[in-house]
């Protein structure tokens, strides 16, 4: 997802929709079901039904939802209110806003590793505090203010043993806590993640830092606005930069409102390669005032001037920027494509229900939701035809589905890359890659195929060892072949059909013959019932209609 800015200065264009590629069920051409059941320029209930569940749950609908809005597709905006409210709704949050954040990366500014129970979990831990923030305000229905202003942060008890919080004893996962080291409150502005990722040197100044903040706040990037530059400038002579900063036409256009914000952030201010974590650890208001031997800048916002890093919260705050930008993140994010001059009046008009909503980011998400635009089918009209999810969807729609999580020696293939896969999936690491594959790539479709087939084992055999709870395979025992039961071989693709894909194929229809020729073939191969279902579904969970939602 490219940066955003401002819609009035907005100059690139969206990424593309990849095209779903052929189906690999036999010789069967598949295609997304809004391509033959539904009209032109709106996706299908049930599509829309996949959809909301992915962006809102993380997994696909259950068979029972999927019959319902089939029976009665009047209950679909029912269901996606109840998914709004779903208990893994902030895990969706995290994930929304990651690509935006760029803040989860398993390479950690400040080493921990003899001072933790669990260095991986840690590592992957450490970004989220921001998102979980975020996520947070927006699952407890707290103005998005707080976003810049809140006085709390949260933790789990990974981070809790390094950082100075007030992280409840004996509990574990994400608790709303305080840092105990007397901070300012400033919401994801005081976190030591944001800091972390967003690290500086003493000759910049905080000036990253402050093009950070103006970023995920104002959807305005300093380093994206075109400047003339007077090449007369000694870039080697320090004091003749601090002088063409305050006196160059070419550099005060973004240096005289970048560089009073940065003037707040002294405070964090830590040398990176410091021979102690403590001080990358500890708010240092002592530090506070080191914008005067540095810069000679006073802290201000925008010609505002004030103090500490609290009361810059308070100023972005009041700023109307603030909802517009977050609107438009939003809106986005859940397209999957940059805005354009053409969405003016669809965030026009989401910016002014937000703004009535008492800035709750959960009814920005449900309006957005409600929109013709994410319902489209059509590039034309807007729309995303097609949505490839990132690597932690993918991985928590086949642990739903199959119960397999991919992992290895503790970690987590699909979101962490030191060990990891993530970016090999097409995700980014917050510091190299940044932006997530636009279409399936080489390495995603082997990391797809490893997925699939490790899944699909795994689930057959646990399935197998107990019929009675079985997750997909309900319908037979291992034991049947097309020879001697092909009414529940039949059936039992039938229902995998419509769990995974969400469409209905026919008893006697040519993706039922596909599959059961494949089933045959893996048979003959295998000699084992269980062995060809697994292979069965390796493929199904690689069909065009599973990988785009």
């Amino acid at each position: 997802m490219a940066v955003i800015t401002p819609l009035l200065l907005v100059l690139g264009c969206g990424s593309e929709t990849p095209d779903p590629a052929p189906s690999p069920v036999g010789d069967v051409e598949t295609t997304p079901e809004a391509v033959t059941e539904a009209a032109p320029e709106a996706l299908s209930a049930t599509r829309l039904l996949i959809r909301a569940s992915l962006d809102l749950r993380g997994v696909r609908p259950s068979i029972v939802e999927l019959e319902a809005v089939e029976a009665d597709p009047s209950q679909l905006d029912g269901l996606i209110a109840d998914f709004l409210y779903d208990e893994r709704f902030a895990d969706q949050i995290v994930a929304l806003y990651a690509e935006i954040y760029q803040t989860q990366s398993d390479i950690p500014r400040v080493g921990y590793g003899d001072k933790t129970s669990d260095y991986p979990r840690m590592v992957a831990s450490m970004g989220q505090e921001p998102l979980r923030i975020l996520a947070h305000i927006a699952d407890h229905d707290l103005p998005y203010t707080e976003i810049s202003t809140a006085d709390w942060t949260m933790a789990n008890e990974y981070i809790a043993e390094v950082w100075p919080v007030d992280y409840p004893e004996g509990e574990t996962g994400w608790q709303q806590v305080e840092y105990t080291d007397d901070r300012p409150a400033a919401g994801i502005l005081s976190t030591n993640a944001l800091w972390w990722r967003y690290t500086t040197t003493y000759a910049n100044a905080n000036r990253g830092r402050a093009n950070a903040i103006s970023r995920l706040m104002f959807c305005n990037d300093y380093l994206l606005r075109p400047i003339e530059f007077d090449r007369d400038v000694n870039l080697l002579d320090a004091g003749a930069i601090n002088e063409a900063l305050k006196t160059n036409e070419g550099c005060i256009g973004c240096h005289s409102t970048l560089d009073p914000m940065a003037s707040y952030l002294w405070g964090f201010y830590f040398e990176p390669d410091s021979p102690s974590e403590l001080d990358a650890t500890y708010y240092h208001p002592e530090r506070e005032y080191w914008w005067q031997e540095s810069t000679d800048i006073q802290p201000a916002f925008y010609g505002v001037p004030s103090y500490n890093i609290e009361d810059l919260g308070q100023q972005i705050a009041g700023d109307s920027r603030l909802p517009e930008c977050i609107t438009e993140q939003t809106f986005s994010q859940l397209l999957q494509r940059d805005v354009t001059l053409e969405d003016t009046t669809a965030l026009t008009a989401l910016r002014e229900g937000f703004l009535s909503d008492e800035l709750l980011l959960r009814k920005l998400i449900h309006a957005i939701m409600s929109r013709p635009e994410y319902r489209s089918a059509s590039e034309e009209d807007g729309g995303t035809p097609y949505k490839l999810p990132r690597p932690d969807l993918l991985a928590s729609q086949i642990e739903d589905l199959t119960g397999f999580r991919f992992t290895y020696a503790d970690y987590d293939m699909l979101t962490t890359d030191t060990y990891g896969l993530r970016t090999l999936a097409g995700g980014i690491d917050g510091g190299f890659v940044t932006a997530p594959a636009p279409e399936i790539n080489a390495t995603m479709s082997l990391v797809y195929e490893r997925l699939a087939q490790a899944a699909s084992y795994y689930v057959v055999k646990s399935d197998k060892a107990d019929l009675e709870n079985a997750r997909l395979f309900t319908l037979i025992g291992f034991t049947e072949t097309p020879a001697t039961n092909i009414e529940a071989i039949t059936a039992q693709i039938q229902v995998l059909h419509f769990r995974l894909l969400g469409t209905r194929i026919e008893a006697d229809g040519p993706e039922v013959a596909a599959n059961i020729e494949l089933w045959d073939d893996i048979f003959e191969a295998e000699g084992d019932p269980a062995a060809a279902w697994a292979g069965l579904l390796s493929v199904l969970l690689r069909d065009p209609e599973f990988l785009f939602y």
